[in-house]
């Protein structure tokens, strides 16, 4: 385990290994309770609960895996479960996790966590990943195909990565209206992972731990001000304003990492200036991972680069901490500000995107051209599906546009509900169950008014497509074939 390091005379540390660790707990529990609270607010009672599933299923399955590791190392059980805090890596992999992922996939990533993350270097205190951000990556790369479709709405990180992580002053405003404006992401009221729900909640975790000497305050203050000023730079070249930085911290998982991640003293520089570039190479990381990579966050990544770097940190900043105190703070600044700059140079860069589905038509004020297709024709391509729920009544499901044409984003099938008349052979409703394309154009075909253009369509009538949502017109219109051929 690594030791405080710090320039005599050495004092007591004023927190003990268990009690830091009561506290870090706590905190996760309270940001867990009110995730409970919310979805279950919101969504209903089913997602609290599972939420609460998911914690168990992770806990366990840390619990069992050091378990079985102390058996096999011949070891106290009790006595190393008790003081290898494995709940704690569960926990926040947990928080860390969307509702979505499966209980499966939650449940192999703590196992590979604890094992690949933690015991392989020797146990608690000698890792050299943070555990919890290990097994997050696993989820991310490897299970994403394995997750539900629970809740089908794109978070903000996603929808900012699908207009290039940059807008104007007047688009943001119809795009923050989205998730409630910076007060709703203060308060959480937008889905995202399950540990982001609440911003003030984070703020107030921090602030208690660091009164309680359980982290080090320069770590999460330099991280999470790092990727405010280079979003702020960023938003100063853009010409957009104050929303922009704020949006960049509110968002996604810099609050969460930045509190519970980062902060971890066995992958941290051991001096307080190496924690200094720690943190803002990490802020430079996640801002230049967010609007450059394929990735619609980069807290998770930028820790674990930063968790590599930690020894070679270590080895820059080595020396009498007193003496060589000037020539530290000359390497802090110049390494601080060449990682600043080149996340800034790299924003600079970018520019806002289109939302992906918009046509010429759209961006042209002549009128857009009618197109109109008969519910008989080749759908082949929207691999259209469907399932009986009741007499006449089909549950139906079809690729859409990020599906077919393979572009980037968490895009997954459409999903409409068809009720046929007694025949079998004519639409009488079609309700929308679920939306997997662009939000604010695909949309627009799942409208209700354009849901109920189908009412009274046989397999042989002509529909027509909506302007600027052909993808998921015709997405709706192979569910509605399926379901008529299905009827018969």
């Amino acid at each position: 385990m690594k030791l405080s390091y710090k320039p005599s005379p050495n004092y007591r540390a004023k927190q003990s290994t268990s009690s830091i660790m009561r506290d870090l707990t706590l905190c996760l529990l309270v940001v867990a309770a009110y995730a409970i609270g919310y979805y279950s607010l919101v969504k209903g009672s089913q997602y609290g609960i599972r939420i609460v599933l998911m914690l168990v299923t992770s806990v366990l399955s840390a619990e069992i895996t050091e378990a079985i590791y102390l058996k096999l190392a011949k070891k106290d059980v009790v006595k190393g479960l008790l003081s290898s805090y494995s709940w704690v890596t569960a926990i926040i992999l947990t928080l860390m996790s969307s509702i979505n992922v499966s209980y499966y996939a939650l449940a192999i990533a703590t196992i590979i966590a604890i094992v690949f993350g933690k015991l392989v270097f020797g146990g608690f205190g000698q890792n050299v990943f943070n555990p919890a951000a290990f097994g997050a990556a696993i989820i991310m790369n490897s299970f994403s195909g394995l997750n539900q479709d629970l809740l089908t709405g794109p978070t903000p990180t996603v929808m900012a990565k699908e207009l290039g992580w940059m807008m104007s002053n007047e688009t943001a405003v119809s795009f923050l209206g989205k998730i409630g404006g910076l007060q709703g992401m203060l308060f959480g009221q937008y889905f995202s992972t399950i540990g982001s729900t609440c911003a003030v909640l984070l703020v107030l975790c921090c602030v208690f731990m660091i009164v309680r000497h359980d982290i080090d305050w320069h770590t999460p203050v330099f991280y999470i001000g790092g990727v405010f000023v280079i979003t702020l730079l960023i938003g100063l070249f853009h010409g957009v304003g104050l929303w922009y930085p704020l949006f960049h911290v509110l968002a996604g998982g810099v609050l969460f990492g930045g509190v519970f991640m980062l902060t971890d003293p066995v992958t941290n520089p051991l001096t307080i200036p190496g924690r200094i570039i720690f943190a803002i190479g990490a802020a430079a990381f996640t801002v230049i991972i967010r609007v450059k990579s394929n990735l619609p966050d980069g807290v998770l990544y930028s820790i674990l680069l930063m968790n590599m770097l930690s020894p070679a940190i270590d080895k820059f900043m080595d020396g009498n901490q007193i003496k060589n105190a000037k020539a530290i703070m000359r390497k802090v600044l110049i390494t601080c500000g060449c990682s600043i700059l080149i996340a800034v140079a790299v924003g600079t860069s970018i520019e806002a995107k289109q939302p992906k589905e918009e046509t010429a038509a759209e961006t042209t004020t002549e009128a857009p051209a009618k197109e109109e297709v008969t519910l008989s024709s080749d759908f082949a391509e929207y691999k259209a599906s469907c399932e009986k729920e009741s007499d006449n009544v089909y549950a139906c499901s079809a690729d859409g546009f990020g599906l077919i044409t393979g572009h980037e984003g968490d895009y997954i099938q459409n999903k409409v509900r068809v009720t046929l008349d007694a025949s079998g052979t004519k639409v009488e409703k079609v309700e929308e169950i679920t939306f997997g394309d662009t939000e604010e154009v695909g949309d627009k075909a799942m409208s209700e008014k354009a849901l109920s253009s189908y009412t009274g369509k046989t397999i042989s009538d002509p529909v027509d497509i909506v302007s600027g949502a052909t993808y998921t017109s015709k997405s709706v219109a192979a569910m509605v074939q399926a379901a008529l051929q299905a009827g018969k």
